[in-house]
């Protein structure tokens, strides 16, 4: 069964709850994939150093844990600054099917590069990216975590960028809701009329 998550969070990469999700993937036999930009990788990969994931290099989960960087993937899965659908759907299809890791298990994988898009304002990728990787998750058994941060939705985004991010994925988490209030604004008529 696959599962497209995604989870809002307000201030911090939700490094935790990333990392839960590796660590039950590799207890089931899972190959796990971990493809953020460096910053939530570091954090990520420390609290699974310390639950003592990669104690020896003998550990039963080693060859079953792979680190990618988000800027290398998005170079070759983008031409010209867009997501080339070819390119992504070969690249994040191989990536996802047990088959190109020695048919082990299932594959995890918890990435940012549609969050990295959208951080820096392209929403349009961002969400092509999503719906791809949704797809390619379903036709492989793969299961997904993504993350959003909330500041970049009220930067770039809108409440309508919101609801389809939301509707991409099979289950939604949200931060505390006070930023219910801020983002969602009441409805403006036309003419000012309201």
């Amino acid at each position: 069964m696959s599962r497209h998550l995604v989870h809002f969070y307000n201030d911090a990469y939700p490094a935790r709850e990333a990392k839960d999700f590796i660590v039950a993937g590799l207890l089931a036999g899972d190959t796990c994939v971990l493809m953020l930009t460096a910053p939530n990788r570091q954090a990520v990969e420390r609290l699974l150093t310390a639950q003592r994931m990669f104690d020896t290099p003998s550990s039963p989960h080693t060859g079953r844990y792979l680190a990618l960087d988000t800027d290398d993937a998005l170079a070759r899965l983008m031409v010209n600054g867009r997501i080339d659908t070819a390119r992504a759907t070969e690249s994040l299809g191989a990536l996802l099917s047990p088959a190109s890791h020695g048919g082990r298990g299932k594959v995890r994988l918890v990435g940012d590069p549609a969050s990295a898009l959208f951080a820096a304002g392209n929403e349009e990728d961002s969400l092509a990216l999503e719906s791809l990787v949704g797809g390619l998750a379903r036709e492989r058994g793969a299961s997904v975590f993504c993350a959003y941060c909330m500041d970049d939705l009220h930067r770039h985004g809108s409440t309508r960028a919101l609801v389809d991010l939301c509707a991409e994925h099979s289950a939604v988490t949200f931060p505390a809701r006070p930023w219910v209030e801020g983002f969602v604004q009441p409805a403006q008529t036309r003419d000012g009329e309201g």
